[in-house]
């Protein structure tokens, strides 16, 4: 093949991609959490973008209660937790690293040939995860997304110019620091410029998008900003990843971290941790596959240990309501309420008293925040289900809302926005004997025959009159 120009090997890459389609649900993914990374981002908008993906969700979970994690955490059971324990950033980040690699995954499982640069990818991110551990959390996840965004180019060659990349291959021997020199031989351009026209394409936030660039990553250049320390790292992340799918042992990756210890400020210990990451990392992820099988068999409807796991919840968010705003316990307490019931779509309604309306402000589950708008009545009594649950002391169950006996009682503005749903659980929260916020809990189109038992809807009662309190804590004088 001629050498492309780089705008015409650009526009060749964009227009295969189009055609064939191997990321189709990257630019959706990424559409839907980048906002939440924003300045303005905060326990409710993050959690929101995250949980619209269950997988998603529970990878951030069970990352957050991971070793590398569990000084910061442990025994984090909702993304709302993570966020306010790890912060927004770490989380934002994380999640948009478990994003990138899912899309990656997929699209590899269609195109066996791309296994071996999918798993050099992984090994690079685990790699930037490990060394940056003494940096905190931030920097860490940040870095993980920037490993891999850098990777990111390797992928699409593998994809979208197989044979080119086979002559890449045999060019630079594999080795990570000729592969971008035989890349500009080969196409005309860098695999940097290629990572960097990408994430300007999939709109990544700048500061990811400005460390690709190429680094010189020898043991005398020590970084001058944050976004080269990025790059470098990046870099020196993706060689150990190289060196051991090359069949290096956990030594030479040691050795090699070790030269670059001084001028990226890596600690002794993070080295030793890289070098024990090489001797368990296989079976530590063949661990993470089987628990989301299993996370994928979960049964609809409410859960034979409901009356247990709203107790746990009930206890976690006590725990951490006195600590944080309401604005932050809002979000922990519709996500512990989901959590616990397994619900597929759980919402808070909230009163505007001058307007006397109550209206949909936070929802977690698939299509919530393109529905949030639609979710609105009156507080004034009209003789439907929502009126009679703001008028209840008690969760208010419909078994099957879809019945000639009740289906009259649903007001038109939620069927529109829930045709399918059979089941629904409607808990007030009230102050001073006037409801102030309704919360709506479904299980899409699965029946939730299950009767409730005095205690569950007793405990229920009191998780979601978290709110309240947390209300009632934020209008006493500091």
């Amino acid at each position: 093949m001629t050498k492309l120009t780089k705008a015409r090997f650009f526009e060749t890459l964009w227009a295969r991609m189009q055609q064939q389609g191997d990321f189709p649900t990257l630019q959706v993914s990424l559409d839907n959490l980048l906002p939440a990374l924003g300045a303005d981002a905060n326990v409710g908008t993050l959690a929101e973008s995250v949980l619209t993906d269950f997988s998603l969700a529970q990878k951030v979970i069970r990352l957050a209660n991971s070793a590398m994690y569990a000084p910061f955490g442990g025994g984090v059971t909702t993304v709302s937790r993570a966020i306010m324990v790890l912060g927004v950033d770490a989380v934002g980040h994380l999640a948009l690293g478990l994003q990138l690699l899912d899309n990656f995954a997929g699209a590899a499982a269609r195109r066996p040939d791309t296994a071996q640069e999918l798993e050099r990818a992984i090994l690079a991110g685990e790699f930037a995860r490990t060394l940056s551990a003494s940096q905190g959390i931030n920097q860490g996840e940040e870095l993980v997304v920037c490993t891999l965004m850098h990777h990111l180019s390797r992928l699409l060659l593998v994809f979208y110019y197989p044979e080119e990349w086979a002559r890449i291959q045999a060019m630079s021997g594999g080795v990570s620091e000729s592969e971008s020199m035989a890349c500009h031989h080969v196409l005309g351009v860098t695999l940097e410029e290629i990572a960097r026209a990408a994430a300007q394409k999939w709109r990544m936030p700048p500061l990811i998008t400005a460390t690709m660039t190429q680094n010189a990553t020898d043991a005398e250049t020590v970084s001058r900003s944050h976004t080269n320390w990025l790059g470098a790292m990046a870099e020196v992340s993706a060689q150990a990843a190289a060196l051991v799918t090359r069949g290096g042992d956990a030594d030479e990756v040691a050795e090699l971290l070790g030269r670059h210890a001084e001028a990226l400020g890596l600690q002794e210990q993070a080295v030793e941790a890289a070098r024990l990451k090489v001797e368990n990392l296989r079976e530590a992820r063949h661990e993470d596959e089987a628990a989301a099988e299993v996370e994928r068999r979960h049964a609809p409807g409410k859960p034979l240990d409901a009356h247990c796991r709203l107790l746990r919840n009930l206890k976690e968010v006590q725990a951490a309501a006195t600590d944080h705003p309401v604005s932050e316990l809002v979000p922990l307490v519709i996500e512990s309420t989901m959590g616990a019931m397994n619900f597929t779509h759980c919402f808070l309604m909230l009163l505007n008293p001058q307007a006397k309306r109550f209206s949909a402000r936070i929802g977690f589950g698939p299509g919530m925040r393109e529905r949030l708008a639609c979710l609105s009545f009156e507080e004034g009594f009209v003789p439907d289900v929502f009126h009679f649950a703001t008028t209840a002391q008690r969760p208010t169950h419909l078994e099957d809302s879809q019945r000639p006996e009740i289906a009259h009682r649903v007001p038109r503005w939620y069927r529109e926005a829930f045709p399918d749903t059979k089941s629904l659980v409607l808990v007030p929260v009230f102050i001073k004997n006037r409801c102030v916020a309704v919360v709506c809990g479904d299980w899409g189109s699965a029946a939730c025959g299950i009767p409730f038992t005095g205690e569950e809807l007793a405990t229920l009662y009191d998780l979601v009159g978290e709110i309240g309190r947390g209300f009632q804590r934020s209008q006493q004088p500091a």
